[in-house]
């Protein structure tokens, strides 16, 4: 079925860069794209009416975590010194052995609300970063349900966190379970990659630098080249990492990922902050950036998450010029990609001291093009002839944005997820004016994760090195009144 798009602003792509095109048309023909530019009279099946709105592609979320994520509702504001900042050990570092038990029925809540939230922002191919099996899972099915594109695969390493009777953090290492978990990942793969019309891609996902020997990353490398799929490794995303494999390796994250042979055109770098040269690491020796840029690796930026943690990149504009490709996620809540632009534009200034740095074009661009270029496609992230019909329906009309220049500009700086009207994905209208076909009940679904999430907190104690309970280890902003 050939469908037209017509009557907004659409943001076309002409071989080398976005271009904006005034009352501007976008015609598919099933799920491919065959015109973009001024109407010339073609006729569609469908017409779509888009007058006063911008049409831009499809957002790829290149690195996020998915669940109900109770957790991080506790570590905003809150961090243990000897974490250096990172904010996960805070909840997951517990009594060695300690675990929580997530049910089938809270991964399929959690996966749902995921897909949704992702979806209604105007992301239509999603990067979750190694979940766990069942809730991984689930998540294909959610995938299948709401016809949004996904790369996907359950996570594994060698080591877990853990910490001591005074609380100090240690290492646990099990490499058993780490090849386990490569080969479930392997098993994953095989019979995922290419479902729901091929929208379903496989991904391995080694967790991260520190928790994953060099034996593991170097089996990795091998079974990515024997499936044919890419990697991502969250690497030099906190100091705590960046000095580990210094301690125990003499090597930075990113040369322990180059001597295993991981670090390539098919490995995607999940923050890549904590690099040699990098002001916080005071380890001015080394090489990283140029390693990652010969080696023409993918960084996968997430600003919001680690500037909560009081650590920034350094910085975008510096990775652009080094040549290095860099996409953007939104790591954990919210899953706002357009806020993300925002704020890696913000971090990215006050990084380089410099209102010339992170523009809007490098952060769209980051989104768009940087996202589909580490996931190796040349179909995706653009509007153009022979590229995905991935798109989504932007409502600019609103006081937030008060009078508009530049479109785009207006959309990093002033956008929020919700100005998503409609969304499509392989040429199918999956959300039309903020309705998505299938989707349950908004109140019902919070109510189920709500309560997931006060099961997770009240049962902190058992997680905790010293027992405490969620309130007495991460306090409120404000105290409940006591009435």
């Amino acid at each position: 079925m050939r469908t037209k798009l017509q009557g907004g602003t659409v943001v076309g792509y002409n071989g080398q860069s976005h271009v904006l095109i005034r009352d501007g048309v976008v015609i598919w023909e099933d799920d491919q794209i065959t015109y973009v530019g001024r109407d010339n009279g073609q006729l569609a099946d469908r017409t779509l009416n888009a007058t006063d709105r911008l049409i831009i592609p499809g957002l790829i979320n290149l690195h996020w975590h998915g669940g109900v994520r109770a957790n991080w509702r506790l570590t905003s504001d809150h961090g243990d010194l000897q974490f250096f900042g990172a904010g996960f050990p805070n909840t997951d570092a517990g009594p060695r052995g300690a675990s929580y038990a997530v049910s089938e029925e809270e991964s399929e809540i959690a996966a749902t609300l995921n897909v949704l939230e992702l979806l209604s922002g105007g992301c239509t191919t999603l990067v979750e970063v190694g979940g766990p099996a069942g809730y991984v899972s689930q998540l294909v099915r959610q995938v299948e349900r709401f016809g949004v594109r996904a790369y996907l695969g359950p996570g594994y390493r060698s080591a877990s966190y853990s910490r001591n009777p005074h609380g100090v953090v240690q290492y646990d290492w099990d490499e058993a379970s780490g090849r386990e978990g490569l080969e479930a990942a392997r098993e994953f793969i095989q019979h995922h990659d290419g479902l729901s019309k091929g929208r379903v891609r496989g991904m391995l996902f080694p967790l991260q630098a520190d928790t994953c020997t060099p034996e593991l990353l170097q089996a990795t490398a091998r079974a990515a080249q024997e499936l044919d799929v890419p990697v991502q490794i969250h690497t030099g995303q906190n100091l705590m990492e960046f000095h580990q494999t210094l301690r125990q390796y003499g090597r930075t994250p990113v040369e322990l990922l180059a001597d295993a042979g991981l670090l390539g055109p098919r490995t995607i770098l999940g923050h890549c902050i904590m690099i040699s040269g990098h002001p916080q690491a005071h380890y001015p020796d080394g090489n990283d950036l140029d390693l990652i840029a010969v080696a023409q690796a993918h960084v996968a930026h997430c600003p919001v998450s680690l500037a909560r943690r009081g650590m920034h990149l350094h910085h975008l504009s510096r990775y652009l010029a080094r040549g290095i490709n860099v996409g953007l996620g939104t790591d954990i809540h919210p899953f706002d990609l357009i806020r993300e632009m925002r704020d890696a534009g913000l971090v990215g200034k006050v990084a380089a001291e410099s209102p010339n740095a992170a523009t809007a074009r490098e952060v769209f661009n980051a989104a768009t093009l940087g996202g589909a270029a580490a996931l190796g496609r040349t179909d995706l992230g653009r509007l153009c002839p022979g590229a995905k019909a991935d798109l989504a329906i932007v409502n600019q009309q609103a006081l937030h944005y008060g009078v508009i220049r530049d479109p785009i500009r207006s959309l990093v700086d002033c956008g929020v997820a919700s100005d998503v009207e409609t969304v499509v994905v392989d040429g199918e209208i999956v959300m039309e004016h903020r309705h998505i076909p299938e989707a349950p009940s908004l109140s019902w679904l919070l109510e189920r994760a709500q309560g997931f999430a006060e099961a997770y907190w009240a049962a902190y104690p058992q997680l905790d090195w010293s027992g405490r309970s969620a309130s007495e280890a991460f306090t409120n902003a404000f105290p409940w009144a006591e009435i």
